[in-house]
């Protein structure tokens, strides 16, 4: 189409005047978001993360809204599906929400999509091969604010590995809602403190996905991440509760065992042996815990290292210090350095925000040797095969070379004796980061 003189400026202005609107109402947005971020509606997030097996998911979801009462939204992350998932979830009516990962990226990575959606002040990680039953959100919720010490709630099911699983008198699924309604009757009597919840179905306050932050994207496919959630929650000094007055059937494991089983066995193994690697004598750390609890609520910052680079999501690199955070804009020639550790937005809004510095602040900022007045500040040292960090007069040890290399830490140590080391206090451990590979969390 040609245009002449007249029309063209006028095109021309509509257009700068679309842009000019545009770019406003994304800022405003922008300063939306992030003014609101964290915080949560008056309702329940139920994330399902879901690979093929449409007919498990749509039971899930029927189950959903013929048995759930409180206030809710469904989240639905379709791990890269080839049987039609997506397509049948659109055409869904009522409170779904669906996100659509191109290809199978892991479970983890499917739990953070819906965690970084979720609007709700409580969330729920529910399995699509989880039937939930009478009363079963009502009661888990009365279980999180009746107990308030408890960060995490779990019922109790049919299948699962530990004490979540109950013996049950049906064989035939149809029979299963009967023996749930008359089982699912609100007992606090009931309720368990507990190492251990599994991922099939468990329920948290935003708060607890605040201090602990996202599930790390180093496990592949499945397995093991929920644990590690665990750990963090439990090394946090914050209790788990079985709500043994909840029942909710599980058919289990399926979209693992459709892998068969050597390829089950290949990605148990790989994710068994990162789970190791990164947290080491996990049971030693736990041992330890009462000394460092203390009465103060703990978060996933206060177990950071101090003196130490990290990367956002946007690529910007900021310095962590003695629990603050600076950008950093380079100055000068750059110098190489360790690649940063990348922290999710959640980790980073744990920590205060101080005015920016630059690279050639730094210099010399990142520990040193002994000297006769102890060891400096920021400085890693290594004594009888144990790695820990100076920070303010304490000794905080490096729980794994996991942790060392994952923070950066590997590449200025001073070695130090057992005595110099023992002059120092004990302070918290230092913690590996999770490993976030999502580009937008």
């Amino acid at each position: 189409m040609e245009i002449d003189g007249g029309t063209h400026t006028q095109a021309k202005r509509v257009s700068g005047t679309y842009e000019q609107g545009y770019a406003a109402g994304y800022a405003h947005g922008v300063r939306e978001g992030l003014q609101t971020f964290g915080t949560g509606q008056d309702l329940t997030s139920i994330i399902i993360p879901t690979y093929d097996r449409i007919d498990l998911l749509l039971q899930c979801l029927d189950h959903i809204d013929t048995f759930t009462l409180s206030p809710y939204e469904v989240i639905v992350v379709d791990n890269g599906s080839t049987d039609g998932t997506a397509a049948a979830v659109r055409r869904r009516r009522g409170r779904v929400r669906l996100a659509v990962h191109p290809q199978n990226l892991g479970f983890a990575r499917a739990v953070n999509t819906g965690l970084m959606m979720a609007k709700g002040d409580t969330i729920v990680l529910l399995n699509n091969d989880v039937l939930v039953t009478e009363s079963w959100l009502d009661q888990l919720l009365t279980c999180l604010r009746q107990f308030p010490e408890a960060a995490a709630a779990g019922p109790v099911t049919n299948y699962i590995s530990g004490e979540q699983q109950i013996d049950v008198p049906y064989e035939d699924v149809a029979d299963m809602p009967a023996f749930a309604a008359k089982h699912n009757q609100s007992d606090p009597l009931k309720w368990r403190v507990t190492d251990r919840l599994v991922g099939f179905c468990v329920a948290f306050p935003r708060t607890t996905l605040n201090q602990i932050g996202y599930f790390d994207e180093g496990y592949e496919i499945g397995n093991f991440e929920d644990d590690d959630w665990v750990a963090r929650l439990r090394l946090q000094g914050k209790k788990m509760v079985i709500a043994r007055d909840t029942f909710v059937h599980h058919y289990g494991s399926m979209t693992m065992k459709s892998l068969g089983s050597q390829g089950f066995q290949e990605v148990n193994t790989r994710n068994h042996h990162f789970f190791n690697e990164k947290w080491g004598d996990l049971h030693a750390l736990y041992t330890r815990m009462p000394a460092w609890r203390g009465e103060r609520t703990l978060q996933a910052a206060d177990f950071f290292p101090t003196h130490v680079r990290v990367r956002d999501a946007n690529g910007g690199v900021h310095w962590l210090e003695h629990g603050v955070r600076h950008q950093l804009h380079q100055a000068g020639s750059p110098v190489p350095q360790p690649e940063p550790a990348r922290l999710s937005v959640l980790d980073l809004l744990q920590l205060p925000a101080e005015p920016s510095r630059s690279s050639d602040e730094l210099a010399g900022l990142s520990g040193g040797a002994p000297s006769e007045a102890g060891i400096a500040d920021g400085t890693v040292a290594v004594c009888g095969g144990r790695w820990y960090q100076i920070d303010r007069g304490q000794r905080r040890e490096i729980i794994s070379v996991y942790t060392l290399h994952a923070w950066g830490l590997a590449s200025n140590y001073a070695d130090v004796s057992e005595e110099i080391v023992a002059a120092y206090s004990e302070g918290l451990p230092i913690l590996p980061p999770p490993r976030i590979v999502s580009e937008d969390l």
